[in-house]
């Protein structure tokens, strides 16, 4: 193990709130500097009725729960996401995340961020490697600490969605998020092409929307066809880390994935964005092997690990 080696939290306590907590815990020296005046967590929310599918308003009181016990707690949180439902603000209405606003003794905002006003354009590359643009939310840019709170999840052209792709797909804004896959249209979706542009487009939004601290619950995971359905997997974990990459790398190899073998890990960790490589991780908790659960890949997940893009190289470094 190296002695710099990037340090992710790891807690299997029985409870949700507590296993937040517990990872955060683990880590608490790495992670406490990087809380500031306002702060904000980026759940998951991928449909507004499918609670295995979104993120369970504990993993918040969980974090919570740390952001206020440290030293310099924030003076504001911001729960922004811009969730897939019918009304703004359903998900936080179903999902109970209106009650945090009572529990706790720090302003709290709960933001649509589908009624941003303020957007951020930047470039991306679509499946016949032509320029366009999506927009990025202004409120997440700026903000001075980024939490991205993900649930462990297979995919269907990421292999796995965790916290850096939650923070992503998640703020961008809704009609530009097809464009990450390389296409207009879910129609036109095809592997494994589609897993070669969006490893590249989630790579270059990365250097604008990495978040500063990741969350990833792993409490109950969603396996096979994901990120949707009901095929769960009490996995029982959380995971934490000021490297959003070491998170999901961990995470990933919990769930029986060889991190360094999914698109977005792999460019990450050889352009120096963060940690992918387990060599060079330090997990400060339970082993990956004492709680490891191999779950179930997406039907398509052959496809998806045909990633690599001989030309990558230069779509990843375009300005």
């Amino acid at each position: 193990m190296a002695t710099n080696a990037t340090k992710v939290g790891l807690a299997k306590t029985g409870r949700r709130r507590s296993n937040v907590y517990e990872a955060l815990n683990n880590i608490r020296e790495d992670i406490t500097p990087k809380v500031r005046e306002q702060v904000l967590l980026k759940p998951n929310f991928l449909s507004s009725t499918n609670q295995l599918a979104s993120s369970h308003v504990d993993v918040m009181r969980g974090a919570l729960d740390f952001l206020l016990s440290t030293p310099q707690p924030p003076e504001e949180v911001i729960i922004a996401e811009g969730a897939n439902e019918s009304f703004s603000g359903e998900a936080f209405q179903i999902f109970g995340y209106e009650a945090l606003q009572a529990e706790y003794d720090v302003p709290i905002r709960l933001f649509d961020l589908h009624q941003e006003t303020e957007w951020v354009e930047t470039k991306v590359f679509l499946s016949g490697r032509e320029e366009d643009t999506v927009r990025m939310p202004k409120t997440v840019l700026d903000c001075p600490c980024t939490i991205s709170v993900a649930i462990a999840k297979t995919h269907d052209a990421g292999v796995v969605t965790l916290a850096m792709k939650n923070m992503i797909m998640g703020t961008l804004h809704k009609d530009d998020r097809i464009k990450m896959h390389g296409y207009h249209s879910h129609g036109d979706r095809e592997l494994p092409r589609e897993a070669q542009t969006l490893n590249i487009n989630l790579l270059r939004l990365s250097r604008y929307l990495k978040p500063d601290i990741a969350i990833v619950d792993g409490t109950v995971g969603l396996q096979g066809n994901g990120p949707g359905g009901t095929n769960s997997v009490p996995l029982g974990i959380a995971v934490a880390s000021g490297d959003v990459f070491a998170a999901d790398a961990v995470t990933s190899k919990t769930m029986g994935f060889e991190p360094m073998e999914i698109g977005l890990f792999r460019y990450a960790d050889e352009l120096g964005y963060g940690t992918a490589d387990l060599s060079q991780i330090e997990i400060v908790g339970p082993s990956v092997e004492e709680v490891a659960i191999a779950f179930k890949p997406h039907e398509t997940a052959e496809l998806q690990f045909q990633w690599q893009d001989a030309e990558s190289g230069e779509y990843l470094a375009a300005d």
